[in-house]
């Protein structure tokens, strides 16, 4: 009885001790307010840094995080349209800490509270690595609806078709795999069967901000991430109820070559999103359904899209909460490839159906749960599940139907383990397991893949304003089918940033990243219009490394504030996957392991504002020498300069500034190098350096009219410049919308 009692009261004390630490008793209260009007500013984020706290205002702008131990924290506080601030707050056992913090609007954002890079809050200030954010206004503003068109704004970053380059790490091949990995709130977005990304599954309309980070990303984030990791971060349910209506029409304009006039009306486009959010209790809801649609630019090529989003937040208890995420598109678009020529580039080859379509259906379903065990201590779980369908529709042409039904889960546990103010863990598990339903295009049945791989990365803060970092990631992938895997794949990491001051900061970096073959890419056994591609099971993971050294400098400009910020990089690349064409003696296209590639460059940022703030200006410049060091010449479908450049003319003069005008303008140089396939398609060789202007006329109505409402007329392509992303395709020409957002 008496060795029962002990047992119980040192159990009491232990759930004592245990209760006073998860239960503290100090808090961070405060009011968050425009510094220029006083208007107070809801959902306004608060992170606590290297922490897990964090909070949200509330409509009234006012927030309260609870539970915080006694100690001196900083507060990254982040809204969109407005600057990134940094406040410091000590909090006394048993007091609550208040602070009244002003923010200021900031149509150019310099700086950014970033999670992508270390898997945790922080400023992207502290960073290692080059990271670029776009947030909602800007999205917004540029009427982008698809995650690639936000893409083709960021700087180091080009697209194509599918193929997403980041500093030149892709190039392209048809149906082929990612070399960049895509997120959807920390959970992978690359489909099971040929790991390439889907656009149009990304729901824009409620994307609260994108994060690219550039450069290989597999020390964190595995396979995929070759030549960098983009991170799609979804708004929170608002704290008070919010209903969203975004529409927009427009048409694209007819060709000025006659050759190409294949109708005598404009095709039109249009579409519409709404979405309601609204937190009740400890429960926050919101919810968005969105269609749109085209005629397509040139002939056949039109495409409807329908898709939904979910997102339910719990608060289970003060340290612990859960996301719930669902997301569905459903793409019905013609399917033809190529051109017939470049004299009829508006029109699809001879014979091709007109009733023949594309049918793509994908499903994503995921949940992560947070908890926080101690201030020092905190995990987080996510699991998820993403399925792609896709199938031809009327299909004419003999041969194997292309369809595929395949089915990706990934689960993952991250823990945090702060040891004091100068060194921090972030270590955890990973599994994914990919797997082909039915496909009549593999040449094995319901082949499987499963990665899994464990990660550790070590932050040390020797200095106040030195980091340091230090991790490693370790993969073993293996198929169903006994194919001989890559073995253990390491993927090291290190890296510095050193802020000498509020102005100038410092970063280094060195990093590996590697992507494992696709069951598709493996097994693939089909033809695709006059190609017929061969299954190659012995394709090894392709593998790159990354080095970099760069900085960001403040200054005073023409009395306004600006910022440079700049890298010299340099990406070499083993085993990189590219398709053997056919040959006489080899009738088949087979992807192969053959190419060593270098990628050296330097990337040049400057951004700020003309005296009295009359114009708002941005650009950046990457030069890059990208080298096939196997055959001693420039590797194929690489740009050497890409260049985009943003003016803003706030138009204070007009209205009380309720007008605004904008303009981008995009260059990426002429691919000197591609694959030659005249033999199969006409003209295929026909490229132009690209050059694209952009421009838009923002009006706010609740300045002009005091109606809760935006409206833009966007021109794309302004000047109608013809020219191709890939082999034998005509890129978007000119078009007008004109779009309407509206928030109660």
């Amino acid at each position: 009885m008496k060795t029962r009692f002990t047992s119980c009261l040192i159990a009491l004390a232990v759930m004592l001790f245990a209760s006073a630490e998860l239960f503290a008793n100090g808090a961070i209260k405060g009011i968050i307010t425009d510094a220029e009007t006083g208007v107070r500013l809801a959902s306004v984020s608060l992170r606590v840094e290297g922490r897990a706290y964090g909070a949200y205002s509330g409509k009234d702008g006012a927030f309260l995080i609870k539970s915080i131990p006694a100690d001196t924290y900083t507060l990254l506080v982040s809204f969109v349209g407005y600057e990134v601030k940094k406040v410091s707050v000590t909090v006394r056992d048993g007091d609550t800490a208040t602070v009244s913090i002003s923010l200021r609007t900031q149509m150019l954002r310099t700086n950014d509270v970033v999670v992508s890079a270390g898997k945790r809050a922080q400023a992207a200030q502290d960073v290692p690595v080059s990271i670029t954010t776009v947030d909602a206004q800007g999205l917004q503003q540029r009427n982008i609806t698809r995650i690639d068109d936000a893409l083709r704004y960021i700087p180091g970053v080009y697209v194509a078709r599918d193929q997403v380059n980041i500093r030149g790490s892709s190039g392209f091949s048809l149906g082929f795999g990612s070399r960049v990995s895509m997120f959807l709130d920390g959970f992978s977005m690359l489909s099971a069967d040929g790991g390439d990304v889907k656009f149009d599954v990304i729901p824009m309309f409620n994307v609260e901000r994108i994060e690219v980070v550039k450069g290989a990303g597999s020390a964190l984030y595995g396979t995929g991430a070759l030549g960098g990791v983009i991170n799609v971060i979804t708004a929170q349910p608002s704290e008070s109820p919010e209903l969203r209506f975004r529409g927009f029409a427009g048409a694209y304009t007819l060709p000025r070559y006659d050759e190409w006039k294949w109708r005598s009306t404009m095709p039109l486009l249009g579409g519409a999103d709404v979405s309601y959010s609204q937190k009740i209790g400890n429960v926050g809801l919101l919810a968005a359904v969105g269609w749109k649609g085209n005629d397509g630019y040139v002939d056949y090529f039109d495409n409807w899209q329908f898709n939904v989003f979910a997102k339910a937040s719990v608060e289970l208890s003060q340290r612990a909460s859960m996301n719930v995420i669902f997301s569905h598109a459903n793409d019905n678009r013609t399917n033809w490839t190529f051109w017939r020529s470049l004299r009829e580039a508006t029109r699809a080859p001879v014979g091709t159906n007109p009733l023949e379509r594309f049918l793509s259906v994908k499903t994503m379903l995921a949940v992560d749960y947070r908890d926080v065990f101690s201030e020092n201590f905190f995990l987080t779980a996510r699991v998820g599940a993403y399925r792609t369908d896709f199938t031809t529709l009327n299909q004419a042409t003999a041969g194997t139907q292309i369809a595929s039904v395949a089915d990706a889960f990934n689960g993952e546990v991250q823990l945090t383990s702060v040891v004091d103010s100068t060194l921090l863990f972030t270590y955890g598990v990973n599994a994914i397991f990919n797997m082909i339903e039915r496909s009549p295009i593999v040449s094995t049945n319901a082949p499987t893949q499963i990665i899994a791989a464990a990660y550790v990365q070590g932050e040390y803060k020797p200095l106040k304003n030195l980091t340091l970092t230090l991790g490693s990631r370790f993969d073993v992938e293996q198929t169903s089918v006994g194919v001989q895997g890559s073995g253990v794949i390491i993927s090291p990491k290190a890296g510095a940033t050193w802020v000498l001051s509020d102005e100038t900061q410092l970063r280094g970096s060195i990093g590996a990243g590697f992507r494992a073959p696709t069951l598709t890419e493996r097994f693939a056994a089909l033809r695709f219009g006059t190609f017929s591609v061969a299954p190659n099971p012995n394709m090894r993971s392709e593998r790159s490394w990354s080095f970099e050294v760069g900085g960001k400098q403040a200054f005073k400009l023409f009395g306004q504030d600006w910022t440079m910020d700049g890298a010299v990089f340099n990406n070499e690349f083993t085993d990189l996957v590219e398709p053997r064409l056919p040959s006489a003696t080899n009738p088949q296209i087979q992807f192969i392991n053959i190419t060593r590639a270098r990628i050296t460059g330097i990337e040049v940022g400057i951004t700020g504002w003309l005296p009295e703030r009359i114009a708002g200006f941005e650009t950046s410049l990457t030069l890059m020498s990208p080298i096939d060091l196997g055959l001693n010449q420039i590797l194929k479908y690489r740009s050497t300069t890409l260049w985009y450049s943003r003016l803003i003319l706030p138009l204070n003069f007009v209205a009380a500034g309720a007008f605004q005008l904008q303009a981008d303008y995009r260059y990426q140089s002429r691919f000197d190098e591609i694959d030659d396939l005249s033999i199969a398609i006409r003209d295929a060789t026909a490229r132009v350096p690209i050059h694209v202007v952009d421009a838009r006329l923002i009006v706010n109505m609740a300045q002009l009219a005091g109606l809760p409402a935006l409206v833009t007329l966007n021109a794309r392509n302004l000047l109608d410049y013809y020219y191709t992303e890939i082999i034998g395709n005509l890129a978007p020409t000119r078009h007008f919308t004109l779009q309407v957002d509206v928030k109660l």
